[in-house]
């Protein structure tokens, strides 16, 4: 039965900035919030928007299909507005509440109720807060069990996210929700179609990867549920399914959901006939049990999924391969094989990055690159559509893709025989959010990348969409550059130094109204500017044309870039290192030759690949820009050898290392024996042939210790079990770049049973939104489920991914015992209260979320608050989506609800010894 509002009380528009909601920044807080007012045709709010710069109540009344709007403000003059402040005028927010009512039912018991708002950030059902579905992938829900014949109030935060919704005058403002009962059929368990994923059919003969998944929902209230058995049902062929476990079936004993939880099933599928039609239809059919929580019994339910549709491809079209992520999932990815074998040369991959809101199997975009002569064309997902700018996991997701892809003993082995593609030489192609990705993968792994055509793309979220937050005003500027820290690695103009020497076609159409031409001409600009010559890298921008058209990535001129660069055999990538000069042996002798010359530029080494064979492991202030100079000479000695000298001179920079090379060394063209010397900073190491080759082929840095200025050698990595390096460094997003499944660990140790049913809900929340924004999976436990009598892990050794807890050390066991091992800066107080450094904070309202090493390569990311509205606070700004500037660690107060940022009470990196800094930390 729907059950949804028929009409809407507003209020609003107030004006905010992107992403500033998570850190609650809602002007209603200040009169005590929107839950707590009353609608009335005679209240007045203040609104820099609005005419008078007042704001009032409104009705408005639903459409017919059940959605909310256009809605309409006759007091705001947008195109004025928009006269001083561009389209940021355009991001606002407004509240809107409508009411419900669960119908009568002949059962005593609660009734199961099925709701998600779609393209809003939060809503309220009475005073329980929810994630909306921002993007509209119509993939989640929630279920809640409610009284019959009970009116419910449900609130609704909307928010008009310009880069979602686009720029429109006036904003073409609209909602909805799914609500409605529970189908009978859905209960226990329910299948959300909308997110399988499976691989194609290849040739009739074999599946383009052995696994696929489907996500289920687990829909009763209090009962975890178990997926038991799966297989094949109404299908024209044989095929056998097989249930995949995740790496922690020690701890749930099988696939488990926590309810209301979502997850992934992971199943392999085994073909055993050719199959040559164009669909292959299937369904299937699951056995699933709970343990009833009132008795001892299982209850048992047999589910069968609708049909299922395989698509049948030759080797001449894309199709879609499946295989596994960095964390397990089940992912796919769009592939087309080469015209023509090239063995026994290898050749470049061409990686090819999709716009926001699109799928990579979308039709427009398998037809935006054509076949290519020797190359592999590779489309990956970043997960989701929208991913996460192919920042973090989506380009991990990148990264795994090439690995299924070049894997010898994969799914492609047959024709990696003929066919060799090189995943250290890629072109980096891709269009809107993807063509920012491609500047970013670019940027941030020079030494991978060949050649690269972003198209479209923006130099960063906050010169994109506007950043101009409310809670500004009232944040302490030191504060704020720690938080703009945070998302620095992601500027791509910052990173610009690296680019410098790789072939780079920008493309851009003249009038683009999405991403405007702006952003591409600005990075041509600055890549040129650092390369000292107007002409290094170009810009192709096509007149009278927009955002995308018809060849956009593919036309002549764009396809006699890539053929200069995908044609070519394979060899040394020496283009970007060194300059066409003749080399004279006798002006060598006395006059050294420059061979190559150029910058490393950083601020995070977790999401750094190197240039020039160079990798940087710490800096000596985290998240402070780092550098490094290099200049490589070539001398001819007196005994009339050739010889190589390094110089580099460092700026903020610890630890360095080379990449492990054999001695053809791809990255440098010369032989790495005639590395003679390395100057670092005019501290000066020697090497003989055989030395240079072990510092080359073993974990050997270049190092300093903090208040020193010598440089010193050593590959002792005990290090790493002590400080921050490139697994652990953060910030706070860090923690989803889990190798395996998230744990989410719900402390039972609280007396109070409100705070332990809040972790529940916590844990939920989480879950929920690494499944809707990166189609990930997570396992939820409780601590007494790793815990024996001791008050010792059970299987420590066995969790090998990065863990979520919730709760201090006097609510939850492993928080207490991972924290006992590693001395943190945070000391949790029996009262709720805690320390960080030398400030306590306590009193109502107050929440911290902090990372905390675990092991010597994992990460813990530890959420805990003085009482449950701390933590419904700062469990909003667990990093579910990109451009929210969260550190290392982060303190909300009582009045970060009105006051965003500027409410906050301390936020900050930990220094490589993860203690607190001044110099990165602020307290208030």
């Amino acid at each position: 039965m729907n059950l949804k509002p028929k009409f809407w009380e507003i209020l609003g528009p107030f004006s905010t900035g992107t992403r500033e909601q998570d850190f609650g920044a809602d002007p209603l807080e200040a009169y005590g919030g929107f839950s707590k007012l009353k609608y009335s045709e005679e209240q007045i709010f203040s609104s820099e928007l609005a005419n008078d710069g007042i704001v009032k109540w409104s009705k408005i009344q639903s459409n017919e299909d059940g959605s909310v709007g256009p809605i309409n403000f006759s007091n705001i003059r947008w195109d004025f507005n928009k006269n001083s402040m561009g389209w940021s005028i355009s991001q606002f927010q407004l509240w809107a509440r409508g009411y419900f009512t669960v119908p009568e039912s002949s059962s005593e018991h609660k009734i199961p109720i099925l709701i998600q708002c779609h393209n809003i950030g939060d809503f309220y059902i009475n005073d329980q807060r929810f994630h909306g579905d921002w993007y509209n992938y119509r993939t989640s829900y929630y279920i809640l069990y409610l009284k019959a014949n009970t009116q419910y109030t449900i609130n609704i935060r909307v928010v008009n996210e310009i880069r979602i919704f686009g720029d429109k005058i006036p904003p073409n403002i609209t909602f909805d929700c799914d609500l409605r009962n529970l189908e009978i059929e859905e209960l226990g368990a329910m299948f959300l179609h909308e997110r399988i994923i499976v691989p194609d059919l290849v040739k009739g003969t074999r599946f383009a990867g052995e696994y696929m998944s489907i996500p289920i929902l687990n829909t009763l209230e209090n009962e975890w549920i178990n997926v038991d058995k799966v297989e094949v049902v109404n299908c024209p062929i044989k095929i056998r399914a097989e249930l995949i476990p995740t790496s922690y079936d020690f701890l749930t004993r099988g696939i488990r959901l926590a309810p209301s939880q979502h997850q992934n099933i992971k199943i392999r599928l085994i073909l055993e006939e050719s199959y040559y039609e164009s669909l292959l239809p299937f369904s299937l059919k699951f056995i699933i049990s709970s343990n009833s929580l009132q008795s001892h019994n299982k209850n048992f339910w047999t589910k069968t999924t609708k049909e299922i549709l395989i698509e049948h491809k030759t080797l001449d079209e894309f199709y879609k391969f499946t295989f596994e992520d960095f964390d397990e999932s089940v992912q796919y990815a769009m592939i087309m094989h080469p015209k023509k074998h090239n063995k026994p040369n290898k050749s470049p991959i061409l990686v090819a990055l999709h716009g926001a809101g699109v799928e990579a199997n979308a039709k427009f975009w398998t037809n935006a690159y054509p076949k290519q002569e020797f190359s592999w064309i590779l489309l990956p997902t970043g997960r989701t559509p929208w991913g996460y700018d192919w920042h973090g996991p989506s380009l991990l997701n990148i990264q795994y893709a090439i690995k299924a892809l070049t894997d010898p003993t994969g799914i492609f082995k047959e024709y990696l025989k003929d066919s060799i593609p090189e995943s250290n030489r890629l072109f980096i192609s891709g269009h809107s959010n993807g063509g920012q990705g491609a500047w970013y993968f670019t940027s941030h792994y020079p030494d991978l990348v060949i050649a690269s055509t972003p198209a479209a793309g923006y130099v960063k979220i906050q010169q994109y969409v506007p950043y101009f937050w409310n809670s500004h005003a009232y944040i302490d500027p030191i504060l704020k550059g720690i938080l703009d820290s945070s998302l620095a690695e992601f500027n791509n103009d910052l990173y610009v130094s690296n680019l410098v020497d790789i072939p780079i076609l920008a493309r851009v159409g003249a009038n683009d109204d999405n991403v405007p031409p702006m952003h591409s001409r600005q990075m041509v600009r600055l890549v040129n500017e650092y390369s000292h010559n107007p002409l290094a890298i170009n810009l192709s921008e096509v007149i009278n044309q927009g955002h995308w058209f018809d060849n956009i990535m593919s036309d002549n001129i764009m396809q006699e870039f890539m053929d200069k660069y995908l044609l070519i055999p394979s060899q040394k990538n020496i283009t970007r290192l060194i300059s066409s000069q003749i080399m004279n042996d006798d002006l060598l002798i006395n006059n050294p030759i420059l061979l190559s010359k150029f910058i490393i530029t950083l601020v995070n080494p977790a999401n750094f690949g190197g240039k020039g064979g160079i990798i940087i492991e710490q800096l000596i202030i985290p998240f402070r820009l780092g550098k490094i100079y290099v200049e490589i000479y070539k001398v001819l000695s007196e005994n009339n050898l050739f010889q190589i000298i390094y110089s580099l001179k460092t700026t903020n920079i610890k630890r360095f290392g080379f990449k492990k090379q054999d001695e053809n060394f791809n990255l440098i063209p010369f032989s790495v024996k005639e590395i003679s010397k390395i100057l670092i900073d005019d501290i000066e190491f020697s090497f003989d042939s055989s030395s240079i080759i072990q510092i080359l082929q073993e974990d050997f840095s270049f190092y300093k210790n903090d208040n020193e200025s010598t440089w010193k050698i050593s590959n002792d990595n005990t290090w790493m079990c002590t400080q921050k390096h490139s697994l652990t460094y953060g910030p706070a997003y860090l923690i989803l770049e889990s190798k395996f499944p998230l744990l989410i660990i719900i402390g039972t140790v609280s007396n109070s049973n409100s705070i332990k049913s809040k972790f529940m809900n916590i844990a939920q929340e989480i879950s929920h939104s690494w499944y809707l924004y990166g189609n990930g999976n997570s396992i939820i436990i409780y601590d007494t489920d790793l815990i024996n009598n001791n008050n010792e892990f059970i299987s420590n050794e066995s969790i090998k991914g990065n863990i979520i807890l919730l709760g201090n050390v006097f609510e939850n066991k492993v928080t207490e015992i991972i924290m006992n091992e590693r001395i943190s800066e945070v000391k949790f107080y029996k009262d709720g209260s805690f320390q960080l450094h030398y400030k306590k904070f306590s009193g109502p309202g107050i929440g911290i979320l902090f990372l905390h090493p675990y092991k010597i390569s994992q990460l813990s990311l530890i959420i805990s608050g003085t009482d449950i509205s701390g933590l419904d606070q700062i469990t909003k700004l667990f990093p579910k989506r990109t451009g929210v500037p969260i550190p290392d660690w982060i303190i909300t107060g009582p009045e970060t609800k009105w006051k965003g940022i500027g409410g906050l009470l301390g936020a900050g990196f930990w220094n490589n010894e993860w203690k607190f800094s001044e110099v990165i930390g602020y307290l208030i």
